[in-house]
């Protein structure tokens, strides 16, 4: 089975606006990606005082205190360590003889740009635009700040691993877009049995409630009439019996084939394709696949 190849996370250089990646700048893949990500939603709140004249507000007019509104577009802010350690490295760019080589490439990006050539104040200093880019996760704005912590180091006094704290903010409330409908491919509910249920019983359950559609030949086997019983054993070749008692003395046997089993799409088809060795008797809890069809393949 090849393995997964595991994606790591980037920072990567973005124009000043923040609308696109910037020809030519900057990009650093983290050495090791981060354990969680923190982000926090935040809107702008003004306190404003009430006219004297009166009109609609959240504040006491009589008291004179202030109202409450809510001004712009709110903000994003993106929190995360990342760490660095050159005495663990494998792979370029990290073996360096001083970890900070490394957290050097990662300050790049807070610290502020001259003007551009023919801009009309050149004291106006901004960060370059920074979009951290893990799998599907993509976040677009400014470095806010910074928190690094260095904590160990060789007998020589180099560094040799450190971590960063890095805060990012955009000026926008950002709502994740995802496309489709993000279903997992082959996956599908399993339903808990109750202690001592029946596999009938769990499916009838289930297809009442409509979480799972009804087949033809569902059920089937249900004693009918005086005195009427049900039964039904698996064996070891995967066979399955009914045996059904109408009126006083009068008995009926019905043997169903695997192939039979599994065309009628009853009861019997999912014990089958589940490996339920008991169908009239379930253990508590065990996680049952109503919707299968073949029986599973265990190997060793």
């Amino acid at each position: 089975m090849p393995e997964l190849e595991i994606q790591h996370a980037k920072l990567i250089e973005l124009k000043d606006d923040l609308s696109d990646v910037m020809p030519g700048g900057k990009s650093l893949t983290v050495q090791f990606n981060p354990e969680s990500l923190k982000l926090s939603y935040a809107n702008q709140v003004k306190e404003q005082p009430n006219a004297s004249g009166g009109g609609s507000g959240g504040g006491n007019q009589s008291q004179g205190s202030a109202a409450r509104q809510f001004v712009g577009t709110g903000s994003t802010k993106l929190s995360v360590q990342l760490w660095f350690d050159v005495a663990a490295a494998t792979s370029a760019p990290f073996i360096v003889d001083d970890v900070r080589r490394i957290t050097a490439q990662v300050l790049y990006f807070i610290k502020p740009k001259p003007a551009a050539a023919g801009a009309r104040d050149t004291s106006q200093r901004t960060p370059p635009g920074l979009r951290f880019s893990w799998g599907n996760f993509l976040f677009d704005g400014i470095v806010e700040g910074m928190e690094e912590s260095v904590e160990f180091f060789s007998a020589k006094g180099e560094a040799l691993r450190a971590s960063i704290t890095l805060n990012m903010v955009q000026q926008e409330i950002l709502v994740p877009a995802f496309s489709g409908s993000g279903d997992v491919p082959g996956a599908r509910p399993l339903w808990p049995a109750g202690g001592g249920q029946s596999l009938q019983s769990l499916q009838d359950s289930a297809k009442a409630s409509g979480a799972v559609p009804s087949s033809p030949g569902a059920g089937a086997g249900a004693g009918g009439g005086s005195g009427g019983g049900f039964g039904g054993g698996l064996s070891a070749g995967f066979s399955a019996s009914i045996g059904g008692r109408v009126g006083a003395g009068a008995g009926v046997s019905l043997g169903l084939s695997t192939g039979a089993a599994f065309q009628s799409g009853g009861w019997q088809a999912v014990a089958l394709a589940n490996g339920i060795e008991n169908p009239r008797a379930m253990p508590a809890g065990q996680l049952i696949d109503l919707s299968a069809t073949k029986p599973r393949i265990v190997s060793g």
